[in-house]
């Protein structure tokens, strides 16, 4: 299940991380104002989370995803409660890969020993619901669809986790 079917009026904003590498190249968005991310050329890790608030609070009609890894949700980890305190709409949807994957698989493309690359994570449901943050962590990933339309029918922000090698369907996107 694709976000775009599940929620075909959404906005997608991304935060640097696979997903959103390959959305890029691959996802044809195919309507304006709805595809955002700072994922090109070097990047911005941090970005996806602040800038998921302010298309949530601009177009407060249309749901928002804020396509997210785990390294890069840390940058701005704390944006999930301004989403609360704001009333945000935004669904924090968290790519999972225990790290900095992109990096580290570049590093090893080129003969470099990785460092760096596996920062410790947090359990980002247990930080959701600790400010009061509907979460979910997709078993299968065919849960997706389902997933994506409780959360936007909510008034306020939820979050859903896929983990790459513990989500089963998940597999690197």
């Amino acid at each position: 299940m694709r976000i775009d079917e599940a929620l075909p009026e959404a906005i997608i904003v991304g935060n640097s991380t696979q997903p959103v590498y390959a959305g890029n190249l691959y996802f044809d968005i195919g309507r304006p104002l709805s595809w955002f991310n700072a994922a090109t050329g070097f990047g911005a890790l941090g970005y996806g989370p602040p800038a998921a608030i302010g298309a949530a609070l601009g177009a407060p009609q249309r749901p928002v995803v804020c396509l997210t890894g785990d390294g890069g949700l840390q940058f701005s980890l704390a944006e999930i409660g301004s989403a609360a305190d704001a009333g945000a709409r935004v669904i924090f949807l968290v790519w999972n890969n225990d790290g900095y994957q992109e990096i580290e698989t570049y590093m090893l493309e080129c003969g470099i020993e990785p460092e760096g690359v596996k920062p410790s994570a947090p359990d980002f449901a247990a930080i959701a619901e600790a400010y009061g943050v509907p979460a979910q962590r997709l078993e299968d990933v065919a849960e997706l669809g389902p997933a994506l339309a409780t959360a936007a029918e909510r008034n306020g922000p939820s979050l859903i986790e896929i983990h790459q090698s513990r989500t089963r369907g998940a597999g690197a996107p």
